[in-house]
């Protein structure tokens, strides 16, 4: 087997069908379908389990995914090892993120990174809460986006985020500069679960008080607009909240709601040097806005 077959197996996974991964990959559908068959052929097994134009790991498919991933990520390790050898920092870094992330903090920490180690490419992932958890527990990313505790993973602090109220503008609660938790419990409640409805449901639990959940979304955009049209209040965190149209307001939680966001990590000890590359800039990033925060030059 070669590292070629492996990356398209990985890939086909990843995106769940052959065209997918044939556009990420550049290739054609048909040579995706044979280095896949050829592998297959190779160990004997169906790895793949094709339905309606998608595609599956079989359970052997997933045992043998494991070991790709692995393969992989250490082949693409030597890679960087000799170039950090040769005194540079390059290769290929693959980011699982959330949305408010991507828009609001990761753009400044990849514009700097091409500044500093302009030898190192970052593959973006973009989905909910849980699934960034997975990817990188799984490997399927080198380094994630979290916002919580990860007992089994190692963090690097990122930012801190919010939680805020939002509200039609018209709301009586809009009227104050700040809410509880004790008084959106008494309004009709629309619960995000593009993951962070965790953070939501125990923040109320600590307060003593539930949500009285009218309605359950993915997307921050659809719960802004259903609180636009009076159908409840909700609870998102500010990064994802941007950008609310004018018949919305968001208001701050008393008292105060955090959510901790770090870059997570299976192991530092055994991350690639384009990873270390990344986990630095952001740190640097990370001080200056504290160093801003506290009146430090």
């Amino acid at each position: 087997m070669t590292e070629a077959q492996l990356r398209v197996l990985v890939t086909v996974a990843d995106t769940g069908g052959f065209s997918p991964a044939a556009a990420r990959l550049s290739m054609s559908q048909p040579g995706v379908s044979r280095a896949v068959a050829a592998l297959e052929t190779e160990l004997g097994t169906p790895l793949l389990l094709r339905r309606n134009g998608r595609a599956a790991p079989t359970p052997a498919g997933e045992r043998v995914l494991g070991h790709a991933r692995e393969m992989l990520a250490r082949a693409e390790a030597i890679r960087q090892e000799a170039a950090a050898g040769g005194g540079r920092y390059a290769g290929r870094v693959r980011f699982g993120s959330f949305a408010s992330v991507s828009a609001h903090l990761l753009p400044r920490i990849l514009a700097a990174l091409r500044v500093r180690h302009p030898g190192v490419e970052v593959a973006l992932f973009e989905g909910h809460d849980e699934e960034v958890l997975r990817w990188v527990r799984e490997r399927a990313v080198d380094v994630a986006v979290v916002a919580r505790a990860v007992p089994d993973l190692e963090l690097r602090s990122l930012a801190s985020d919010q939680l805020v109220a939002v509200l039609r503008a018209d709301h009586p609660l809009a009227a104050e500069p700040s809410t509880t938790l004790e008084a959106l419990a008494a309004e009709p409640f629309v619960l995000s679960r593009g993951g962070c409805e965790r953070l939501i449901l125990e923040a109320f639990a600590a307060a003593g008080h539930a949500p009285r959940v009218a309605f359950e979304v993915q997307e921050i955009s659809t719960i802004v607009a259903m609180v636009a049209e009076g159908l409840g209040v909700s609870v998102v965190p500010e990064l994802a909240a941007a950008g609310v149209p004018a018949r919305v307001t968001l208001r701050p939680l008393a008292p105060r709601v955090e959510r901790r966001l770090a870059l997570a990590v299976p192991s530092l000890a055994e991350a690639p040097p384009a990873v270390h590359a990344l986990l630095d800039v952001a740190e640097l990033l990370r001080q200056e806005v504290d160093n801003r925060g506290s009146g430090m030059p």
